[in-house]
């Protein structure tokens, strides 16, 4: 019997990034949980974010708000839709991102997939921030696309289905 898949969040940057570039790593991310490979878990806050990629990113990126709705009907198909997440963190540089955390935190997820330097800092136990954060939540870990593909080879392992993910290139990273 295989192992359950992980139970993930990916913050907005990772959608944006796979309307940019499918092909790119968070592109592979979303197919990932589009194909069932994590119980990835979106909130209306994290929905909401997403609708307003058309208003924050380049037009050169042909990011249209039926693009955008697009992806949310299918992100809905797949993913597990919390509307009761309860604000147990408070992001000490950017609150926004505190919606994030706590979404992961209310769906016991592992992971939470970003290129956010604010969410990518919890992890960084050199800071009082980081510290702080692996105290209160250790079973919690903010890590960047290519590691979570990584993280998948590695449970994909077992089944000789492996492949390599080595960059961590995607046009337009997030704040």
């Amino acid at each position: 019997m295989s192992p359950e898949p992980p139970r993930v969040v990916f913050d907005c940057v990772i959608f944006a990034q796979a309307l940019i570039n499918p092909k790119g790593p968070a592109g592979e991310c979303v197919k990932a949980a589009e194909g069932g490979e994590c119980l990835l878990h979106v909130s209306p806050f994290v929905l909401q974010e997403i609708r307003e990629l058309p208003n924050k990113l380049p037009v050169r990126h042909g990011i249209t708000p039926e693009r955008v709705e697009t992806l949310i009907r299918q992100v809905r198909e797949y993913a597990v839709v919390m509307t009761d997440v309860t604000e147990r963190f408070k992001h000490p540089i950017d609150a926004k991102d505190s919606a994030y955390i706590n979404l992961a935190l209310a769906t016991q997820s592992e992971l939470v997939v970003s290129r956010d330097r604010h969410l990518l800092m919890l992890m960084d136990t050199a800071t009082a921030e980081g510290r702080s954060f692996a105290q209160q939540f250790p079973e919690l870990h903010i890590i960047r696309p290519v590691e979570f593909l990584n993280e998948l080879d590695r449970r994909r392992s077992d089944s000789g289905n492996q492949s390599t993910h080595d960059s961590d290139d995607d046009s337009e990273s997030g704040s």
